[in-house]
């Protein structure tokens, strides 16, 4: 027998009080979908952060590498907020709702996995964008833009080491701020290493959680179908 929101009160196995497994399971995949839309938007805001320090350094030919973060932020906060909506679908068995979920779950698989694979086609040449970023470094600091480079350098120094600065100065950015100790290592290493580090994260982060929301789709969409089938029947557990 139906309630008025059309869920009967027993599961298909006929014991009362029961969730069918197909709630059970949609239900603890969006718990999970929390937590997935949570971790992209940390992990884009952290590196958004760092990006916003290295915008100058960041080669032309590459200036899209920047904007990966913030697909990263949007994407994460689009799937804590659709998590909800896919809880509410659940719970009162709406099926409107289950199937825009449904088909929103796919579109955001869609854009992870493009935003994945386009971050990790970015860094795929690291000896290209080492040079790239070298030849960015060496303009920079040709211009000998105190604040800028004391910005860009952070635990390195020059171009290659601190020689890459005879005969001129070395800036105070070289030097530790804790003991006074010179760095060693180059800029270019330093941001090369950050740039692909980061990108390689965020993109390997996309893809593998983007396995979440095909599953949710996948189950949302099995639950509509479900739904109507008994509805039609007139005995939906």
């Amino acid at each position: 027998i139906l309630d008025e929101g059309g869920v009967a009160a027993a599961s298909h196995s006929g014991k009362p009080g029961r969730k069918p497994y197909r709630v059970k399971y949609l239900s603890f995949v969006d718990r999970k979908r929390v937590l997935v839309g949570l971790a992209l938007l940390v992990v884009g805001i952290l590196y958004k952060v760092n990006y916003t320090k290295y915008t100058e350094a960041i080669p032309d030919d590459l200036s899209s590498i920047q904007y990966v973060p913030t697909i990263a932020i949007v994407v994460g906060a689009v799937i804590f907020f659709i998590a909800f909506l896919g809880c509410c679908g659940t719970l009162k068995s709406n099926t409107c709702m289950l199937t825009w979920y449904g088909a929103i779950l796919i579109v955001i698989f869609l854009v992870q996995v493009g935003l994945g694979v386009f971050a990790l086609l970015q860094v795929k040449n690291e000896t290209e964008l080492q040079a790239q970023v070298e030849n960015q470094l060496t303009t920079i600091f040709g211009k000998n833009d105190t604040e800028l480079i004391n910005l860009i350098q952070l635990n390195c120094c020059g171009t290659t080491g601190p020689s890459s600065w005879a005969p001129a100065s070395i800036p105070k950015s070289c030097y530790s701020t804790v003991d006074g100790t010179l760095f060693q290592n180059g800029c270019v290493d330093s941001l090369s290493n950050f740039l692909t580090s980061s990108v390689k994260i965020i993109g390997i982060v996309a893809i593998a959680v983007s396995a979440v929301e095909l599953i949710g789709a996948t189950l949302a969409l099995c639950l509509t179908s479900c739904i109507r089938d008994k509805r039609r029947l007139g005995s939906y557990y």
